[in-house]
């Protein structure tokens, strides 16, 4: 069985998802991620993948548009979107989704 760089890109994107997850959730040695941190996630994210199938609740279809709103907030005002209960939800929402499974990925085609 062979795995191709797309698949690998996919599981990487995952991984890093897990670690932002944990990272912002708990308490540990590593600092919570920032929102330089975030925004490199999340642009990745959004410019160099699609949502081939989703179970989760709360994100549906099949593109990352719904995360243009996350992202001004972040650009324009980092530590108020950080400090906010519904951003922080909606962050942890999606790094959840994607870690679990529930958002399934394909990277876009060049």
């Amino acid at each position: 069985m062979t795995v191709n760089s797309s698949d690998k890109d996919v599981g990487r994107i995952v991984r890093d998802a897990q670690l932002l997850s944990q990272r912002l959730s708990g308490p540990g040695e590593q600092a919570p991620p920032s929102a330089d941190d975030l925004l490199l996630f999340l642009y990745r994210l959004l410019d160099g993948y699609r949502i081939v199938r989703s179970s989760s609740s709360r994100f549906k279809g099949s593109t990352f548009s719904f995360l243009h709103e996350l992202l001004y907030q972040l650009e324009s005002r980092p530590d108020e979107a950080l400090r906010s209960d519904e951003w922080r939800t909606f962050i942890e929402a999606l790094l959840r989704d994607l870690s679990s499974g529930k958002l399934i990925l394909a990277q876009k085609k060049s």
